[in-house]
């Protein structure tokens, strides 16, 4: 079902700019899509339509099935159902203080003192900027003001959130937080509409993308039929992601197969299947060997190891290689002449649900429970997705090896052979399980997986 819709919608600034030139566009409730295209595209001019802040000069927007009302009730209904984050914080945070300006929306709802007071404290921890609630915003971060201008738009409790290049100005780390706070929105329930230049972030986020090119949709589909027209992106002056630009040089040598890959775990599967026996690989030597000694070869947590085959007569492995120097147990060798298909053992991902901020929190969570499921499972790798779950490995002094691309980074390290458990608030886990289960169904190597309860707190 789509949320919003709008029919031949043109704009034209004050000065003739045609900013928007009689384009059709619809985005679906639950959904995430980019709004794609170089700076002067229209991207800002499309998003300020979906809030009413700019009335089309011709054409109609729909927000669900019902014209826009520009009058002062509609845009009352308009805006309390479509929040908007600015891509300058700056333009956004006007209060003295961060609690002051998060309340700035709520307030204006005319909700009672108790209501805002729940709402605002709510969006700070969910953003993870309580400990800052009575700072000036001016002495803030730019990753900083960014979360408190999202906590000001969540307190507003919107269905639809639009941002304006959410990750502009920002690091890689910041960059990642930002993306994990609004895949958390996502994942209750929101819809998410962003504008955006950086292809990467396009292909690997949106369900969906429009490319936009001189106010005129180019065109509009999933991320691999958008990467997939080569000819567009070169002629709307874009550029085609790093996974793909890497794929291709690495496919006209013969190295990768199959399909454009959009995402790290895509582009391992690509390079990886063409390789049934490998010619030459590092690993650690299992006893101390010899050069020119014949070895069985097997996976160990991730790691290729050596075994003496004449020695370990239970051990299982139908591949074997040529030790090229001579070298103690534990230390890195280098092995030849391989033959056989080495086959690693996938490791296990163990799923640990956390309550969401609105439900408790960490503080709902009892926190030797958590101690005690990691001592019994002796994970290899940790993880936590979601504010909820990074507060609670915070709090019980856990060390975290993924806290972005969390889902990703855990399929890796399973493939690789390594138990992995990850900490997910809410939503995000029947995102993590339905994410294993696809790679499931087009790998072809079955990731174990399960979904542990813990005990709440008291």
């Amino acid at each position: 079902m789509n949320i919003i819709d709008a029919q031949n919608v043109t704009y034209q600034y004050p000065d003739g700019t045609k900013a928007l030139d009689d384009i059709d566009f619809s985005f679906e409730k639950g959904s995430i899509t980019a709004i794609l295209g170089q700076n002067g595209a229209g991207k800002s001019t499309l998003l300020l339509h979906l809030n009413a802040t700019l009335k089309p000069t011709n054409g109609t927007v729909y927000l669900k099935g019902e014209p826009f009302a520009y009058d002062k009730k509609g845009l009352h209904h308009i805006r309390r159902t479509v929040g908007m984050v600015f891509q300058n914080p700056d333009d956004q945070l006007l209060a003295p203080t961060v609690l002051q300006d998060v309340a700035f929306g709520p307030k204006n709802l005319k909700l009672t003192d108790a209501e805002i007071k729940h709402r605002v404290n709510e969006a700070l921890r969910l953003v993870g900027m309580e400990a800052y609630a009575d700072k000036p915003p001016h002495f803030l971060s730019g990753g900083q003001k960014k979360r408190v201008a999202i906590a000001g738009v969540i307190a507003m409790q919107p269905e639809i959130m639009v941002l304006d290049e959410p990750t502009a100005g920002l690091d890689p780390q910041g960059c990642a937080e930002i993306i994990e706070i609004l895949d958390e929105l996502n994942a209750e329930g929101r819809t998410l509409i962003f504008s955006t230049h950086d292809v990467d972030l396009a292909a690997k986020w949106a369900d969906e993308i429009y490319v936009l090119h001189e106010g005129k949709i180019k065109k509009r589909g999933a991320p691999p039929q958008i990467f997939a027209d080569h000819t567009m992106i070169s002629e709307t002056g874009l550029k085609l992601p790093t996974f793909i630009q890497t794929f291709r040089e690495l496919k006209v040598r013969g190295i990768s197969g199959g399909d454009s890959p959009l995402t790290m775990l895509n582009f391992v599967e690509s390079v990886s299947k063409p390789f049934d026996i490998l010619k030459m690989r590092c690993a650690i030597a299992g006893a101390d060997v010899c050069v020119g000694e014949n070895v069985g070869l097997i996976m160990k947590n991730g790691t290729l190891c050596t075994i003496r085959v004449d020695a370990d007569l239970n051990a299982k492995t139908t591949a074997f290689g040529r030790v090229m120097h001579n070298a103690k147990a534990g230390e890195d060798i280098v092995v030849s002449e391989i033959t056989g298909t080495i086959t690693p053992k996938t490791g296990d991902i163990h799923i640990v649900p956390i309550p969401r901020v609105i439900e408790g929190g960490s503080r709902a969570v009892d926190l030797e429970t958590i101690r005690t499921i990691i001592a019994e499972r002796s994970p290899h790798k940790i993880g936590a997705m979601g504010t909820s779950a990074k507060v609670v490995v915070r709090k019980a002094g856990i060390h975290c090896d993924f806290e972005v691309d969390v889902i990703q980074s855990s399929i890796l390290a399973a493939l690789r052979g390594l138990n992995v458990m990850v900490f997910a608030t809410g939503g995000m886990v029947d995102r993590f399980i339905q994410t294993i289960e696809n790679n499931n169904k087009h790998s072809g190597q079955e990731i174990k997986f399960s979904s542990l309860a813990i005990q709440a707190s008291l």
